[in-house]
């Protein structure tokens, strides 16, 4: 137990940090690049989404992925006004270049590279792009400076239907999709085993200065780095480098490493470190508590790579269901809104069916797509004619009574139910009447699409209110059981054991007001889900139904027992009882031992213990409602956009600072703008 109370941000983010395993140092972002790259709406987080997904079936051995994902545009045309006089303008891209001059060629370049047009006067320039195979088309603006930013430059894929560039910032040598994260050397320690470890697992490539050709295997436990290679579920092939030194082919995510054939004279391991600096915080006077919040933060930042992938050893890969746990993660941890965006980007795009090839995935692009509003502030106005898109694909699948039944489409998930519903592993979906989780999902769905469109000014809005309400008539009409004052698995059948669709109903907002009795005894008696993933949110939904100390004990005893078998980083799946850590899948190691999912206790423990919440989009206005249990104290920093909120609570005092921009809304209704520190007295 600690001894002494921390009393500024500085020192809760340092103390916080001591007790996590994250050897990677804080990375700056890069410094400001000087050339602005032009790309068609999404195309820089599909190409980034392309190579994610190439790489991870490259380097393991079992994965599966739905491809309906977008498509890159090979050809690209972007265009603006002019203003004033003849002027040069010099471009870069990776493919054919053509400019015109209001339909009037200026020049052409068949070879890419750099090329420089004198611009004659007139009203419309146009840039036409042919970018390499299995590239997205990008140009960028190598001189004048200024000339892209601040101007109105619009893209096209077809020449017809015309849309706002992504404007995305790199070097002058090659498109920004390209670029890499950094890495960071960390030294591998060699055991008396023989075995090399790390400190805590990363994703990176180790290298190793030896005579002759070694061989490697690696594992997120020993027991993986020691099996036979066929139980393993990466590919360890290697390559020379050019100063004579050995590395993988692709990067591993790993803890452990067994080198045979060779005695090396070294053996480092070039780690990936996305530049995420640690801006927030959760420390508490139960050390296994803030053990548990400093593990789900490293957790989440070793998946932050490009985009938000679902882990570092497999799949690999940015999963939509993953993404709705880990941006409340990110938001309350690191708060790097462009990672969370970039990824909920690439995967809104899927060509035909659902996000990832399952329904209620598609549900939850929705839904996180406000979440991704609520935590970093409000979306660009041009993405609510996407969203309004969306939604009017799912509601396709809705009938008169405004019942989700989604049919089976090209590109399904593989282990999903029937219309491709998956909801979490372990969970059966009967065929036959609807299951009500999943209505509940799509009723938080519409809700938050809602939502976001009226904050938009978009026409559509009401439209996905009325659909909202009238599927909450037909709930409460089929599967609300009156006897015990919960939620029915099934529409129109008996049943209520389950928590799925009374926390899904909770965290919805479909109760209008407190939430019933019986949902609340639901959520304490039936058994848990299986993942961190639905754990997270069932978890929420039980602090929201008025439990929050029962959650937070939960959050002790599951995430508590990684840590005391050994765990570094938080798992796909929680242990069984007598079962194998490691297996999942009917593989031996098939289960991830770093998953983005798990990093859930990230985002609860200051949401349930502090109620540090947004009321607002970007954290405008939000609250602070303390639940402090059993607890002696509790602080917590939160990064917003407009900077750091520090809560500390002992006893019945909770002291506040209000960043500049924002404004505390206090339980007794008075509104409190930042830069401020507020002291309140607690409720009793």
């Amino acid at each position: 137990m600690y001894i002494d109370l921390p009393r500024s941000a500085a020192e809760i983010v340092s103390r916080a940090r001591l007790l996590g395993p994250d050897p990677l140092p804080d990375l700056p972002d890069s410094p400001p690049a000087r050339v602005e790259w032009l790309y068609g709406r999404g195309q820089f987080e599909l190409a980034r989404l392309h190579r994610l997904v190439r790489e991870g079936f490259a380097a393991n051995r079992s994965v599966h992925y739905a491809g309906n994902y977008g498509a890159l545009q090979s050809r690209v045309e972007f265009r603006r006004r002019l203003e004033g006089t003849a002027a040069p303008l010099t471009l870069a891209a990776d493919g054919e270049l053509r400019v015109t001059v209001d339909g009037l060629a200026v020049e052409t370049s068949e070879d890419g590279g750099v090329l420089t047009a004198q611009l004659p006067p007139g009203r419309v320039l146009t840039v036409s792009v042919t970018a390499r195979a299995d590239s997205p088309a990008a140009v960028g603006i190598l001189s004048p400076q200024g000339f892209a930013t601040g101007t109105r430059w619009e893209a096209s894929g077809d020449g017809a239907a015309w849309a706002p560039a992504s404007v995305r910032r790199g070097g002058p040598g090659s498109p920004p999709h390209l670029d890499r994260e950094p890495t960071v050397t960390l030294p591998a320690l060699q055991r008396p085993d023989g075995l090399y470890e790390l400190e805590a697992p990363v994703l990176g490539r180790p290298v190793l200065r030896c005579d002759g050709v070694p061989r490697l295997s690696t594992g997120e436990s020993r027991e993986e780095a020691l099996a036979d290679p066929a139980d393993q579920e990466v590919r360890h092939e290697l390559v020379q480098l050019d100063d004579g030194r050995w590395t993988s082919l692709h990067e591993l995510g790993f803890r452990w490493l067994a080198v045979n054939d060779v005695e090396p004279a070294e053996v480092v391991v070039e780690a990936s470190a996305h530049p995420a600096p640690r801006r927030g915080a959760f420390l508490c006077s139960d050390e296994r508590l803030s053990a548990i919040w400093a593990t789900s933060a490293y957790t989440l930042r070793l998946c932050m790579h490009e985009l938000m992938l679902d882990g570092i050893k497999r799949d690999r890969m940015p999963w939509t269901g993953d993404q709705a746990l880990n941006t409340l993660s990110n938001a309350y941890a690191f708060a790097d809104a462009a990672i969370a965006r970039d990824s909920s980007t690439a995967l809104g795009q899927p060509r035909h069916g659902y996000v990832n090839g399952i329904s209620d995935y598609s549900l939850w692009w929705v839904i996180n797509s406000a979440a991704v509003a609520r935590y970093f502030g409000p979306a660009p106005t041009a993405d609510a004619e996407h969203l309004q898109r969306f939604l009017e694909h799912l509601a396709g699948y809705a009938g008169p009574d405004g019942v989700f039944r989604p049919r089976e489409e090209p590109d399904g998930f593989g282990d999903a139910a029937e219309g491709s519903v998956f909801i979490d592993w372990g969970v059966q979906v009967a065929p036959g009447p609807p299951y009500t989780a999943l209505q509940m999902l799509w009723f938080w769905a519409l809700e938050s699409g809602a939502a976001l469109l009226g904050a938009a000014g978009h026409p559509g809005a009401p439209r996905w209110r009325g659909l909202a309400e009238r599927l909450r008539v037909t709930l409460v009409e089929q599967a609300w059981d009156e006897d015990a004052d919960a939620w029915r698995e099934y529409l129109g059948q008996p049943g209520t054991s389950s928590a799925y669709p009374n926390f899904l109903a909770v965290l919805s907002g479909i109760h209008a007001g407190p939430v019933p009795e019986g949902v609340r005894s639901a959520l304490l008696t039936a058994d848990p889900p299986r993942t961190p993933f639905m754990a997270s949110f069932a978890l929420l939904g039980l602090a929201r139904a008025g439990a929050p100390d029962e959650a937070v004990a939960r959050i002790s005893a599951l995430w508590g027992a990684m840590l005391d078998v050994g765990a570094r980083t938080f798992w796909e799946e929680f242990a069984s009882e007598g079962g194998s850590p490691y297996a999942m899948y009917g593989r031996p190691f098939g289960k991830s031992l770093c998953h983005a999912w798990a990093s859930g206790p990230a985002a609860l423990l200051p949401d349930i213990v502090l109620g540090v919440r947004p009321l607002e989009d970007g954290w405008r206005r939000f609250e602070v409602r303390p639940a402090l249990g059993a607890l002696e104290w509790a602080a917590a920093v939160v990064p917003t956009p407009d900077g750091e909120i520090c809560v500390v609570a002992e006893g019945d005092t909770v002291t506040v600072d209000v960043p500049s921009g924002a404004v505390l809304m206090r339980q007794d209704g008075e509104e409190v703008a930042g830069p401020q520190r507020v002291v309140l007295a607690l409720p009793a």
